[in-house]
């Protein structure tokens, strides 16, 4: 049944009484007006206004000198660069940075007059340059950022985010000062890799030349053995020998000095005959030399007399002939005496010397017989050693070959290891540490994004405005009309008699809002048409609740529907994500239309259509339900009872 024009109007046509009743209908419109622009205005934009935000940096920094690769001292200041970049920055998102001391920090800190104050320790550049020195040394500079929670909390967080972007960019600095020098020393490295190749190849050459050396070493060795080895049996034998000798010769002084005895008594006595020989010869040679004469005479008178006799005197001149040869042997003889004399003298002589000498000899032999002994184990170790010394050789060559193999392998490894190691020049350097310094850079991409915070936060704000606006509508309006509920009008037909003049009035509320909110504030609508139907859908959803609400409990349903906006607004998720709230919140997420209400706004505001075909049902299905409480509160309305005659709280 359709209720007659008349009965939903005549609650409206009794605020034209007066102007201050007519008043009192524009002010009712005008209040989500002002709940919903005025939040939205005052949120617009704060982080896009930090640079009106003042805040003092105190450097208590001391600069340190590192030596730089030149052998150079530089000194390092990151305080001061720190300090400079945040007082030096000009960008709406930052504090107006303020360089000042400790104690006017304190009291500006106190006052409020500094929202936050960064304290640069002494340390820091000692902290940030403690890398390039002993790892055990290595420590993190930190900074001191106060803020004051009683002069403002979320100021708090917003002076963390500035300071973790300062930060971010100094340690990027930093680390890219740092990769510098380590890209710087590739190029050393490349070039003490290809140093090193160098020298492990002439380690090759010379391992190779001291392989064959080696080998050389180990066949001179092995000769040198084999010598030893004949050697030794050598002086094996000759001490043999010299033994057998030495035990020979023992009785060979006394001998020689019995023969030397001998020899002296054989000279004496030759010496004897000689002198005998020699006086006979003498005396003989007289006789035989007047013989002869004698027999030349007679030969001659032989000769000269005048008969001579041929016969005879031939007979004599060979008696003289055989006399003269007689007389010669007996020369001869005397020679060879005297020759035997002076032998038997030179015998005795030479037999005294052996005499003496064979002493000596046989000393020295015994003295040659040790010395072969000792010459024999000596020849032993000498063989032996020759034997080990050939076998060391043989294992240097082997290892020689090894380390000259060992070698060529490492040249190749230096060779691809100084290939593998680049070489960077000062661009390529620069752009590497950058990279690596800050290797992830912030690329954020926003899906359906808003502009500003006041943006993102107007469908919450909107929310609120709109069952604020519900709420007052019914502080103006009656829910259920006396007239009806007096008449016989039906309940549906009275429900809907006082909630066509709310509903009315809401949807001027919104009418407002969206003109204010879009063309005053700029607010940008993905979709300003859904936003309108969503906005009229809650307006819908809320007037009848709080119909509902009033109908049911009367005034105390005012106090109702205040209890129930705080549930919705906690549980609808306009601020933080809803899974950050604790359980009861979630549980409740679910089930209260403001959470649909703000996902449409934002569906329309910001964009993507998902969802907000379910949030048209829910908000349909609250709204008629709450009509339909409405209809149960009319009927019960028009029954009269004690206690509707005698309320027992009445607002």
């Amino acid at each position: 049944m359709i209720p007659s024009p008349t009965l939903p109007w005549f609650e409206l046509a009794r605020f034209r009484r007066s102007r201050l009743t007519r008043a009192a209908v524009i002010a009712v419109m005008m209040v989500p007006l002002f709940y919903g622009a005025l939040y939205v205005w005052a949120n617009i934009n704060p982080t896009g206004h930090l640079d009106h935000v003042r805040a003092a940096v105190v450097n208590e920094d001391k600069v340190v000198e590192i030596t730089g690769r030149d052998g150079k001292k530089q000194p390092v200041a990151v305080g001061r660069q720190l300090a400079g970049n945040l007082v030096s920055n000009d960008d709406k998102d930052n504090y107006d940075w303020v360089l000042t001391d400790a104690k006017d920090a304190r009291r500006g800190l106190a006052d409020g007059h500094y929202k936050a104050v960064l304290t640069i320790p002494t340390t820091l550049s000692k902290a940030a340059t403690s890398t390039s020195g002993d790892p055990a040394d290595a420590v993190q500079g930190k900074l001191d950022l106060r803020t004051n929670d009683a002069v403002n909390y979320i100021n708090g967080t917003i002076a963390q985010t500035i300071l973790r972007a300062a930060k971010g960019a100094l340690n990027a600095q930093v680390t890219e000062t740092y990769l510098d020098n380590v890209y710087l020393s590739f190029s050393d490295i490349k070039m003490a890799l290809s140093d090193a190749a160098d020298g492990a190849g002439t380690l090759s050459d010379g391992a190779g030349k001291l392989a064959d050396g080696a080998s050389d070493l180990a066949d001179g060795n092995r000769q040198l053995a084999d010598g030893a080895s004949q050697l030794d049996s050598g002086a094996r034998q000759l001490s043999g020998g010299l033994s057998q000798l030495d035990a020979r010769t023992s009785g060979l002084p006394g001998q020689t000095r019995q023969l030397a005895d001998g020899a002296q008594q054989v000279s004496g006595g030759v010496a004897q005959i000689n002198t005998l020989v020699q006086g006979l010869t003498s005396e003989i040679k007289g006789s035989t030399d007047q013989l002869v004469s004698t027999l030349r005479n007679a030969a001659a008178q032989c000769r000269a007399a005048a008969e001579p006799d041929p016969p005879l005197c031939a007979q004599l001149d060979a008696a003289a002939d055989r006399a003269g040869d007689l007389a010669s042997q007996a020369d001869g003889y005397a020679g060879q005496t005297q020759k035997l004399a002076d032998g038997a003298a030179q015998v005795a002589a030479g037999n005294a010397k052996l005499a003496n000498a064979v002493p000596q000899l046989v000393d020295a032999i015994g003295r040659a017989s040790d010395g072969a002994k000792q010459l024999t184990t000596g020849t032993s170790q000498l063989s032996d050693g020759a034997t080990d010394a050939a076998k060391g050789a043989d294992q240097l060559s082997g290892g020689a070959d090894q380390l000259s193999a060992g070698a060529l392998k490492l040249v190749e490894g230096l060779d691809d290891g100084s290939k593998q190691v680049p070489d960077y020049d000062t661009s390529e350097r620069e752009k590497l540490a950058r990279t690596a310094a800050t290797p992830i850079t912030d690329a954020p991409e926003r899906v359906n994004p808003v502009k500003n915070y006041g943006e993102a936060l107007a469908p919450y704000f909107m929310a609120l405005a709109l069952w604020v606006g519900a709420m007052a509508i019914y502080l103006l309006l009656r829910p259920l009309s006396a007239r009806a509920i007096a008449s016989t009008t039906g309940s549906i037909r009275t429900t809907l008699a006082g909630y066509v003049p709310g509903v009315v009035l809401s949807f001027v509320q919104v009418v407002l809002l969206l003109a204010v909110l879009l063309g005053v504030l700029k607010i940008d609508a993905a979709s300003p048409s859904l936003l309108l139907g969503v906005a009229l859908a809650t307006g819908a959803v809320f007037t009848a609740i709080n119909q509902m609400f009033v109908a049911l409990f009367g005034g105390a349903g005012r106090f109702a529907a205040l209890v129930f906006v705080c549930l919705q607004l906690t549980a609808a998720g306009g601020t933080y994500p809803i899974e950050t709230a604790p359980p009861f919140f979630n549980v409740l997420h679910g089930l209260l239309p403001m959470t649909y209400a703000v996902h449409g706004f934002r569906a329309a505001t910001a964009g993507g259509g998902a969802g907000v075909a379910t949030d048209f049902v829910v908000l349909a299905l609250f709204t008629v339900l709450a009509l339909s409480v409405t209809v149960l509160a009319a009927r019960r309305r028009q029954t009269v009872t004690m206690t509707r005659l005698h309320p027992t709280l009445q607002v």
